[in-house]
């Protein structure tokens, strides 16, 4: 709406009320048809609004409206579609999952096996584990790998042969075929979803012990009995 027909003919106190509906760049239809109505009643009675004027501001509010109607009915929908969306997700809870990620939770005793995806054989290759400081607590050779998914079973012991503590880890593969050239071996997160974290709006997933987002997630599998 054109604010430029009506400036200097209507008092600033007016305008000012007739505009407090209005906050930032958004006018509201109330702001917009307060606005209207006072233009029609400062209007310069020797120099009235055109029919034509008046038509085009008034077809300016009917589209409005509708604009506001239509995104409050769109989220609407948007808030009925993530809840469905929502409690389909809930139905992973106790299924089996493969997913990238290079976090593991440590109970502190015995062996942790530790998922991995091979680009193709590799001659040497080297495992990292870090704690959740970052710092390096086990690192050596490992061997050749077959390509495709395979699993390590890590002792729990650092670089002394002292057992690990309970927490939380990180691992990754550094790993070279016959010709020395580098070959890609990825972490992956593997285990049992045991619960699901809504609150964020994106799905947060947990597995044996490690969040994980739904993104994350490469396949799904009934558990097995």
């Amino acid at each position: 709406m054109d604010l430029s027909s009506i400036d200097g003919l209507v008092p600033a106190s007016t305008l000012s009320t007739a505009t407090s509906a209005s906050t930032g760049d958004e006018l509201g239809k109330d702001a917009f048809l307060k606005l209207l109505t006072t233009q029609l009643q400062y209007q310069d009675p020797l120099n009235p609004m055109s029919n034509e004027e008046f038509v085009a501001q008034l077809a300016q509010f009917s589209s409005l409206e509708q604009l506001q109607t239509l995104t409050t009915g769109m989220e609407s929908l948007y808030m009925v579609n993530m809840s469905m969306n929502n409690a389909a997700m809930t139905n992973l809870i106790g299924k089996d999952v493969v997913a990238t990620g290079d976090a593991f939770s440590y109970s502190g005793a015995g062996e942790e096996t530790l998922h991995y995806d091979a680009a193709a054989d590799t001659a040497s290759t080297t495992l990292t584990i870090t704690d959740a400081d970052g710092v390096v607590v086990w690192s050596g050779d490992i061997g050749a790998l077959a390509e495709g998914d395979g699993t390590y079973a890590w002792d729990g012991k650092d670089l002394n042969g002292a057992q690990c503590p309970e927490g939380e880890y990180t691992f990754s593969f550094d790993a070279t075929d016959a010709d020395g050239n580098a070959v890609a071996v990825d972490s992956r997160i593997v285990g049992t979803v045991e619960a699901m974290d809504l609150s964020t709006g994106s799905p947060l997933l947990e597995v044996d012990g490690v969040t994980i987002e739904l993104s994350q997630i490469l396949s799904v599998e009934e558990t097995q009995p």
